[in-house]
């Protein structure tokens, strides 16, 4: 076996390797160049412990770069970014300049401007605290009924954000939820209204609305007393024959309720001749509830 041959033709392939790459270089060097400009991305990484991020910096920041045509087409493919790494930044304001070297560029690209050439941000310290959870509601039951609580579960939810906006903050309120029309209890989960930057813990509470019809009451006067049940060879004699009457019920109820769909009565299918104090009964709707009936007793006087 030859020991040179597996050298030779190692050799012819790093030669021609080498003669790639000076090719490469000739076209790089030689090729237009352009100047363009490009948008790089502003990342943030290793925020301290304890701070918080209340003024960001921009998106992207502008870049005019010079370089041959080609490579600045593939940063089309390959978009530039620029991390910022704050471990070491304290609470307060920071301006931070754009330097060429935070970029990844590719080889054969210069860095003409950037655009704004230094950014500002603000850390600030966290802070949290216990606070009341205010119910938010919009809207309206419907005319007859009405709202007799608004709680929420839990009462209190810990805060936690900037400590400038943390120490003026006394509440905090949930999402408005519409009870328009609504004629029973509503349960709901809500999120919280929160302001920036702020957390909560839940994040989420339980909003009880309990909504009952509105019960009002309404007086009658001199409703007609009914005798039912006297037989055909008895007459009736009463020393009253009116009563006035107190009904308690829905509003929508009572508000369209007829005088003759109440009907007062005494019965006497059971009764032989004689005098009697009767009770007065009261047909009404089942909604509604006699609070007062006056006389409650009618004096009667049966006979033949």
């Amino acid at each position: 076996m030859n020991p040179f041959r597996g050298l030779s033709q190692n050799l012819f392939l790093k030669l021609l390797s080498l003669a790639f790459a000076v090719l490469l270089w000739f076209f790089v060097v030689l090729e237009d160049k352009v100047e363009k400009e490009v948008p790089a991305e502003i990342k943030i990484k290793n925020i301290p412990q304890g701070l918080i991020l209340v003024k960001k910096p921009p998106e992207f920041v502008m870049v005019h770069v010079n370089g041959p045509r080609s490579i600045l087409r593939n940063l089309e493919r390959n978009p530039l970014t620029i991390t910022l790494n704050l471990e070491d930044f304290g609470p307060g304001k920071h301006l931070i300049k754009i330097k060429a070297k935070y970029l990844n560029l590719p080889a054969g690209l210069k860095v003409i401007k950037i655009t704004p050439p230094q950014i500002e941000i603000v850390l600030e310290k966290v802070a949290s605290k216990t606070v009341p959870v205010e119910p938010g509601i919009y809207g309206s039951p419907p005319p007859g009924w009405k709202i007799v609580s608004i709680q929420v579960k839990p009462q209190k939810v810990k805060v936690s954000g900037p400590q400038s906006v943390i120490s003026k903050l006394k509440r905090v309120r949930t999402k408005a939820v519409d009870i328009n029309g609504a004629t029973k209890d509503i349960k709901k989960e809500v999120s919280l209204n929160l302001p920036p930057l702020v957390k909560a813990e839940p994040d989420k509470v339980e909003l009880y609305v309990k909504i009952v019809e509105h019960i009002v009451t309404r007086e009658i006067k001199d409703l007609p007393v009914q005798v039912l049940g006297l037989k055909k060879k008895f007459k009736i004699k009463l020393y009253a024959e009116k009563v006035d009457v107190v009904l308690q019920g829905p509003e929508r109820v009572l508000k369209t309720l007829s005088d003759l769909e109440i009907e007062a009565y005494i019965d006497v299918s059971h009764l032989a001749p004689g005098r009697y104090w009767l009770k007065v009964k009261l047909r009404v709707p089942p909604e509604i509830k006699v609070l007062k009936v006056e006389p409650a007793k009618i004096r009667a006087r049966i006979f033949r």
